[in-house]
């Protein structure tokens, strides 16, 4: 059995609306989600499938170490 370590990760996503054309927001600047994750692919998979947008940009947030 493979034990998969579960990462932080923040989504950038394109809003839409309930007919998906693209919503603009008022700063320009684009939403995103965070959420856990085993790599950046299932972070992508997992923002999408939440938001139900299409996601542009995949971070990954390390640990700060003290």
């Amino acid at each position: 059995m493979q034990v998969t370590l579960a990462r932080s990760y923040r989504c950038t996503y394109d809003p839409r609306d309930g007919y998906g054309q693209t919503i603009q927001t008022e700063d320009g600047a684009l939403p995103s989600i965070q959420l856990k994750a085993a790599d950046a692919v299932d972070a992508r998979r997992k923002a999408e499938g939440v938001t139900g947008c299409v996601v542009t940009d995949v971070e990954r947030l390390d640990e700060v170490a003290a």
